[in-house]
């Protein structure tokens, strides 16, 4: 069933609150009238419409001041998200200036009113579709954020590398174990930090195109200062959203002499399943995750679609994009990662146990 929709009409002219109170009871709405600006914003904070459709020429200012108001005003702060739609006399108004404002749509008058219903339907979808968008990319932010706070802050070295073992990224622990900056840093083979060069480098990675991960391999590497330091090495195949192939990330620990052989690397694992996982998210969820819901939703919507089979496959498809979504949000509130296996030889994050 269609959900009734609020909305708040304000126009001095009652010729057409008159006829749209009529229309928007036929068309499914809830209309709320007003005859002037100073009405108008107390009916909005009272009713918090769905939509809010108000003349540019009010008998007490304009739209655009109304608009403005209602940005400036603190009791609005909690419905700031409603969309906007301006009435404009025969369309004479800088409609690029409202827009830029941050009105979601502008309707030249005169107008039918079956004519207007049909644009508010379509502004209401165009918006629905825009917030939802916004807070897709909102959460694939928090968590490119979290991310970047779990690399910095890390202990342990973190590397990234293209396909040639060119480093292409380095944090701030594997500055300080190499004594050297960011800049003299990337740019450079990974073989010449190793004791024995680009020959183990080979070996390194002939293992991980074998195996599609590394753990536990201990190595000398040799800082700037010629220091030998014993490391502990995790390294994973890093693919970029069409899966393929782009490089490798490699997380070291240092160790002290008598701890060598006996250095476990669980911590790094855990931070490697959390790097993989958040690139996978950015790259390769969301981004077709937007218009598969929106476009799903849009359908359920439409009443045009009554076969209750094509219905019911929509609501799973709407429900599974749903839970998508979940998932990457909880992603952004890791805590403290938690991982388990997943297949034998294999570990993953385990999002609920992390959060």
């Amino acid at each position: 069933m269609k959900t009734t929709k609020t909305i708040l009409y304000v126009d001095p002219d009652r010729r057409y609150s008159k006829r749209l109170r009529k229309a928007f009871g036929r068309y499914g709405y809830r209309g709320v009238f007003s005859g002037n600006g100073k009405q108008g914003l107390d009916l909005l904070y009272e009713q918090k419409p769905d939509i809010a459709v108000l003349d540019y020429h009010l008998p007490d200012g304009t739209g655009e001041e109304f608009y403005t108001q209602f940005l400036m005003e603190p009791r609005f702060a909690s419905f700031r998200s409603i969309p906007f739609i301006a009435l404009t006399n025969n369309g004479k108004v800088d409609k690029s200036r409202l827009y830029s404002l941050g009105f979601a749509g502008c309707f030249g008058k005169p107008f039918k009113p079956r004519e207007f219903i049909e644009y508010l339907d379509d502004v209401a979808v165009t918006h629905r579709l825009k917030m939802e968008e916004v807070g897709f990319w909102e959460t694939i932010h928090e968590a490119k954020d979290f991310l970047e706070r779990v690399v910095e802050s890390s202990v342990d070295s973190i590397i990234t590398t293209d396909l040639k073992g060119i480093i292409t990224y380095c944090n701030i622990a594997t500055e300080e174990l190499l004594k050297q900056g960011f800049e003299q840093i990337v740019g450079r083979r990974a073989g010449e930090y190793l004791e024995n060069g680009n020959s183990e480098l080979l070996q390194i990675a002939a293992m991980l195109r074998k195996r599609g991960k590394v753990q536990n391999y201990k190595t000398i590497i040799c800082n700037k200062n010629q220091q030998k330091i014993p490391i502990n090495l995790s390294i994973s195949i890093m693919k970029n959203g069409r899966g393929k192939v782009i490089g490798a990330l490699i997380i070291s620990k240092e160790i002290g002499g008598d701890n060598f052989m006996e250095y476990d690397s669980h911590a790094s694992d855990r931070l490697a399943t959390i790097v993989e996982t958040a690139v996978a998210v950015n790259h390769a969820i969301n981004n077709p995750l937007v218009p598969i819901l929106g476009n799903a939703q849009f359908l359920l919507q439409s009443e045009k679609i009554k076969d209750q089979d094509i219905r019911k496959r929509l609501h799973i498809i709407v429900n599974n994009a749903l839970r998508i979504r979940d998932i990457t949000q909880k992603l952004a509130r890791i805590n403290h990662p938690v991982t388990k296996e997943y297949l034998r030889g294999t570990r993953m994050l385990d999002i609920d146990a992390s959060t």
